[in-house]
């Protein structure tokens, strides 16, 4: 291994499930740190959320189609993805694609948006990483009440 390629970060594959506000703010963030995005959704008006020029520099790669669907994960590359993200305000929805994406495409990490504490219970037991906006915000606010 060269000096240069130990510098250099190593870009990661990702997938994210759904483009609304959380996606496409997940999807920015990432690809400002060098890794390479797909995200999937259902609705081609979705992706105006995202930067045009990293979509033309091909640093985000949207693709029309549903994250909960085998072939359609298939078309965003999820075969090479390294983290696949479920970001819809849907429990079940974020928790099938989850599944689909740790059980049969084998993703070393799969991150689920799961706003219900039992079903985040649950579901970190097969596997996947439940992550909660509801209860992210709730101790925001409440730690600002406190101030």
């Amino acid at each position: 291994m060269t000096e240069s390629s130990k510098i250099q970060p190593e870009i990661r594959h990702m997938v994210i499930m759904h483009c609304d506000g959380l996606g496409a703010s997940v999807a920015n963030a990432l690809s400002d740190q060098g890794n390479k995005i797909y995200v999937i959704d259902d609705r081609m008006e979705a992706f105006d959320r995202l930067p045009k020029n990293k979509i033309d520099s091909g640093d985000i790669t949207p693709i029309i189609g549903d994250g909960a669907i085998k072939n359609h994960l298939a078309r965003a590359s999820i075969d090479n993805a390294d983290v696949f993200m479920a970001l819809s305000d849907v429990d079940s929805r974020n928790a099938m694609a989850g599944q689909i994406a740790k059980h049969i495409f084998k993703i070393p990490k799969v991150i689920c948006r799961i706003d219900d504490p039992e079903r985040q219970k649950m579901y970190n037991s097969l596997g996947l990483y439940c992550i909660s906006a509801r209860t992210f915000a709730t101790q925001m606010v409440v730690e600002a009440a406190k101030a």
